[in-house]
């Protein structure tokens, strides 16, 4: 019996061993092919030099500027304090939405976007364009946010929502290359209207770590003037719609004869007429609006900080006599009395100087705006 069992043991297949699966490497299990590393910037070494826009991109968010927006929450422009004035600059609507792209050599991509919600100013994992994003991954179209683009009129766009947004999109890349897309309609350079900007250091600093009293505006020497900095920027259309574009012909015109003689064209002079009766009071009016805003925050600030101070001298007086009462009962022998907490020590927090910087910004780019309006209508006037 055992050689018979030994012999069906013998006779029976050898069994088969199931291997474990190779262990990809790090290289190979990147989601960045190995084609693309040389190109895309993964560890944000390179800092942003140019960005360059896709036409299609580009209407979308001319398109949106020029939407009917519902108008802005009361949060846009002031925070948890003093209600603003109702002026027509805090009650004009801005189109804001999320631009997609890459980062290639130090050019940003932008190869899509799409629009936010009005009143929305951060990017959690339950907000719009978290869910947005997800979609578009599952597409596989392009879901990696890179920036902001945002509509604006006359020039002045800084807004406190605004740069909130910008560090939310800086933190949600890991990377601190967020651009700003400023889509001014009114602009007639030829361009677009189109400028693009990111944070400074001072300013992306100063975002990450959440402070904007007057000890970090000071430490990191930011002022309206120096939190962005500007970017040339480019636009190119899609190879499909190029050459889709280079097959179009203009009609042809019909030959001149002596049956027919051409008739000249009119003198057209409306490219000599003077804007400044229709432009010039509407940039006053928005930089009224802007230095009344301006004001009312100052005001806030101003009295926050009379407040702070009131609040920093009781406490250093509430400090002063604990102490005093410890020493008293440690002479008498008896037990002293619990320290104060740390938080009655640090006393209160300043107040956020954002705000006040933003409004001095928008009084910045409306004036500049107007002075380059008035300048060009003068010109028009001695031409």
């Amino acid at each position: 019996m055992a050689s018979m069992a030994a012999t069906l043991a013998a006779s029976l297949p050898a069994p088969v061993v199931a291997q474990k699966p190779k262990e990809q490497s790090s290289s190979q299990s990147a989601k960045v092919p190995q084609r693309m590393e040389g190109v895309l910037d993964v560890e944000a070494a390179r800092e942003v030099e140019s960005v360059n826009l896709n036409s299609l991109a580009l209407l979308k968010i001319m398109k949106h500027s020029t939407d009917i927006l519902p108008p802005p929450p009361s949060t846009t422009y002031q925070q948890d304090r003093n209600a603003p004035p109702a002026t027509k600059l805090s009650s004009h609507p801005d189109a804001v939405g999320v631009i997609l792209g890459l980062d290639l050599e130090g050019v940003l991509e932008v190869e899509d976007c799409f629009a936010l919600p009005g009143g929305e100013t951060n990017l959690g994992p339950n907000s719009y364009s978290t869910h947005l994003l997800s979609h578009l991954s599952d597409v596989s179209t392009p879901s990696s946010p890179i920036g902001l683009y945002l509509s604006t009129h006359n020039g002045g766009f800084l807004t406190r929502s605004t740069i909130d947004l910008l560090n939310a999109v800086e933190k949600l890349m890991g990377r601190g290359k967020a651009v700003l897309l400023v889509h001014d309609a009114s602009s007639s350079r030829g361009d677009g209207g189109v400028r693009a900007y990111r944070l400074t250091e001072g300013g992306r600093a100063a975002g990450k770590d959440g402070k904007w009293d007057g000890t970090s505006l000071t430490e990191h020497r930011l002022t309206s003037s120096n939190l962005l900095q500007s970017l040339p920027i480019t636009t190119s259309s899609p190879p499909l719609l190029a050459a889709f574009l280079s097959t179009l012909v203009s009609p042809s015109t019909p030959s001149s004869s002596l049956k027919s003689p051409s008739t000249p064209l009119p003198a057209a002079f409306q490219s000599l007429s003077n804007p400044l009766p229709t432009t010039l009071p509407a940039y006053l009016s928005d930089t009224l609006d802007a230095l009344t805003l301006y004001n009312h925050e100052a005001n806030n600030v101003a009295f926050l900080s009379r407040q702070i101070a009131r609040e920093k001298t009781r406490h250093e007086g509430a400090i002063r006599e604990r102490e005093e009462e410890n020493l008293r009962r440690k002479k008498q022998g008896l037990v002293e009395l619990p320290s104060l907490p740390a938080e009655a020590r640090g006393g209160t927090k300043e107040p956020s100087r954002l705000e006040l910087m933003c409004l001095q910004g928008q009084v910045e780019g409306l004036a500049h705006g107007m002075g380059s309006e008035a300048g060009a209508g003068l010109v028009r006037c001695y031409l």
